[in-house]
C-alpha cells in the first residue's frame, strides 16, 4: 500500500523537476518521530521525518549531497509546514528496511549491487520499467557528464563524447591519468580505456541517442556494466591523483 506522505513528497520532487530524487523513495515508507522538544510555534513538537527503504536505496539516500538532501527536506516540510499543535520536521533518518528486501521487484534485478551507484542512481528506473536503450543512454550520458566536469575544472575546456575522451585520456596531456603511467605496461593501461572511454561515447552513447535502437534485457545489461567500470575507473583516477597530491 502506498505511503501517503511519501507519494506527496514525490509529487513535490516532479514538480521541482527533480524526477532522481523521486525515483528514489519509490515503495519507501515513513514515520514521523515526534519529541518531547516544543518548537517555534505554540506547542509545535521538534521532530524527525524517518524514512525506510531497501537497503541499496538506503545506501543511495544517504549519499546524496548536501543540496540533495536540502530538497528532499523542503519537500517534506510543505507536507508538514510549520504550525501551532504540530510536528516540527527538523531533519531526516533514513533507514533500511528489511521486509523490502524481499520485493521482486528488487530481487528480480538484483545486479543493481553490482553496479556504479551513479549509475543506478540514473538507468535503474529505467531499465526495471523496460526502457533498456534509454536506460543505458543514461548511463553513459552520466559518464560524460562526470569527465566532462573534471576536464572543466582543470583545463577549462568544454568538450564533448569522443573528443573529451581523447583530449582526457591521452597521453600527451593526461589529464586524467589512469595509471603513473611511468613503464610501458601503464601507458598501455591508459591508452587502451581511452579508446575504450571513446568508443563508448562514439559506439554506444551517440547510437542511442540520434535513433530509434531496440535493446533487450540482457544487451542493456552488458552495456550498463561497462558504463560502471568506467565510473569505477573515474574513480581510482581521482583517488589516484588525491594520494599523488598527499
Amino acid at each position: 500500500m502506498p505511503d501517503n506522505d511519501i507519494e506527496k513528497i514525490r509529487e513535490i520532487l516532479h514538480f521541482k523537476g527533480r524526477d532522481d530524487l523521486s525515483e528514489l523513495l519509490t515503495q519507501s515508507k515513513s514515520k514521523v518521530q515526534v519529541s518531547s522538544t516544543y518548537g517555534s510555534k505554540l506547542h509545535s513538537l521538534l521532530s524527525t521525518f524517518e524514512i525506510y527503504s531497501s537497503i541499496e536505496y538506503t545506501e543511495m539516500l544517504r549519499g546524496l549531497s548536501k543540496g540533495e538532501h536540502d530538497l528532499i527536506l523542503s519537500a517534506i516540510k510543505e507536507v508538514y509546514p510549520i504550525k501551532d499543535s504540530s510536528p516540527e520536521i527538523m531533519e531526516i533518518q533514513y533507514y533500511f528496511n528489511s521486509s523490502m528486501e524481499n520485493n521482486n521487484l528488487d530481487s528480480a534485478y538484483s545486479f543493481w549491487s553490482d553496479i556504479h551507484i551513479d549509475i543506478s542512481r540514473v538507468s535503474k528506473k529505467l531499465f526495471v520499467d523496460e526502457y533498456y536503450a534509454e536506460s543505458v543512454f543514461a548511463a553513459f550520458k552520466q559518464v560524460n557528464l562526470r569527465v566532462k566536469k573534471i576536464i572543466m575544472s582543470k583545463i577549462g575546456e568544454e568538450l564533448d563524447g569522443k573528443s573529451l575522451m581523447f583530449k582526457a585520456f591521452n597521453l600527451q596531456d593526461l589529464v586524467i591519468k589512469l595509471s603513473n603511467c611511468s613503464n610501458e605496461t601503464e601507458r598501455n593501461i591508459q591508452e587502451g580505456y581511452m579508446h575504450l572511454f571513446a568508443g563508448s561515447m562514439q559506439g554506444i552513447r551517440n547510437p542511442k541517442a540520434h535513433e530509434l535502437v531496440e535493446i533487450g534485457n540482457n544487451r542493456a545489461k552488458h552495456f550498463l556494466y561497462l558504463a560502471s567500470l568506467l565510473m569505477s575507473k573515474i574513480d581510482e583516477s581521482q583517488q589516484l591523483y588525491l594520494d599523488y597530491c598527499v
